[in-house]
């Protein structure tokens, strides 16, 4: 056997170690994450144990900031039932508290709009969830009067916010 091949079965070797690795800890993070229910979603209180949030959340939905003591949301909403319309909409957010929408725990929030044609209610994943395809992201939900809880299947990436 050549030289160069004797080098090049090592590395190939190497590659295929290092990709099992990585299927490894993805199948891991997979088993972490849950996938949000279809159907007909209800919201449920929590156990408690996902905290308080203190994050930024940014997204094709729009840019949003949560706390414990409310938040601003920054949100492209469409024009229910004329979804080819869409519109960007600002937004105070007042927090209600933790609570599982399906089979998902978040954070609860009012908005300022009155569920009509724009989102009375908007719901924050407190982990990620599997979106398919191998994605795995934060999700948000929203609630009006007409559909209830509906999920926005836009993932969402969160950051902690700076502290004063």
């Amino acid at each position: 056997m050549s030289q160069w091949l004797r080098q090049n079965m090592v590395r190939v070797a190497a590659v295929v170690a290092l990709l099992a690795l990585q299927a490894a800890a993805l199948g891991e993070e997979l088993k972490k994450s849950v996938s949000p229910q279809v159907g007909k979603l209800d919201q449920k209180d929590t156990d408690g144990s996902i905290g308080e949030p203190q994050y930024g959340y940014v997204g094709a939905l729009g840019s949003f900031q949560v706390t414990k003591d409310g938040g601003k949301g920054m949100i492209v909403v469409h024009n229910y039932p004329d979804t080819a319309t869409h519109a960007l909409g600002e937004t105070k957010l007042e927090y209600v508290g933790p609570k599982r929408i399906g089979d998902v725990d978040g954070w609860v929030f009012n908005t300022r709009w009155d569920g009509s044609q724009y989102p009375s209610k908007v719901f924050f994943s407190a982990d990620p969830v599997y979106f398919g395809g191998g994605q795995t992201a934060y999700i948000a939900a929203d609630y009006r009067e007409a559909t209830g809880w509906a999920w926005k299947l836009l993932p969402l990436r969160r950051m902690d916010l700076a502290q004063d």
